[in-house]
């Protein structure tokens, strides 16, 4: 059991929300016509959303925690996420105005379309219920992998399974270190299928409707 436990925190770990927008920015620069763009170009990307994604929103979260003295047990409260939430999201929507306005392709504003989609509504359920946000991030890249399909016409089956397996294990492994319930991981995995498909397809809409 101790070793079933140990193996749910090393998923639990590895697949931490915060690090799909990256994962999806490779997965772009990997199977998609952005492949051919300079490999400098991408590197550089990857890098500047690592720091909008991961690292500042980290920072801000780790100087909320210090200045109200919370523990790593505190935040598994509902109701002490939710500035977390909400710092995720303003470096989403500071980044996304960025790269908006230096007229970046539109499949790199598009996954962090998709980040900002799930964490708005996910922030907005936790207001009145737990939800899986890890299993809303790992539900993304099965989204993600559809559109992306759909968009440039290949088959994603295999990558889809992957991520079908992911999700699977990222799932369990919440289940284990109970920290969700299925319904709170379905309903996740279901947002995340979701906003990873239209984010994708139709996250231009974000722009028109903003003008």
């Amino acid at each position: 059991m101790r070793t079933l436990i140990v193996a749910a925190k090393v998923v639990s770990t590895i697949f931490r929300p915060i690090y799909y927008p990256l994962l999806c920015c490779v997965i772009l620069f990997t199977l998609t016509p952005l492949s051919r763009l300079p490999l400098d170009f991408m590197l550089s990307q990857i890098g500047v959303m690592a720091m909008f994604t991961i690292v500042f929103p980290l920072l801000l979260t780790f100087a909320y925690r210090y200045m109200r003295h919370l523990s790593s047990h505190d935040m598994r409260l509902r109701n002490n996420r939710i500035v977390p939430y909400l710092i995720f999201i303003f470096c989403y929507v500071v980044y996304l105005h960025m790269m908006h306005e230096a007229h970046m392709p539109y499949l790199l504003l598009s996954v962090l379309i998709v980040a900002l989609c799930i964490q708005v509504i996910c922030t907005a359920i936790s207001l009145f219920w737990k939800v899986s946000v890890h299993s809303a991030g790992a539900g993304a890249i099965i989204g993600a992998l559809s559109a992306y399909g759909a968009m440039f016409h290949f088959n994603p089956l295999a990558w889809i399974c992957l991520a079908f397996i992911v999700a699977g294990l990222v799932g369990t492994s919440r289940m284990i270190l109970r920290q969700h319930s299925l319904s709170q991981i379905l309903i996740g995995t279901g947002i995340g299928v979701f906003s990873g498909f239209f984010g994708i397809l139709r996250g231009d809409l974000l722009f028109i409707l903003g003008g």
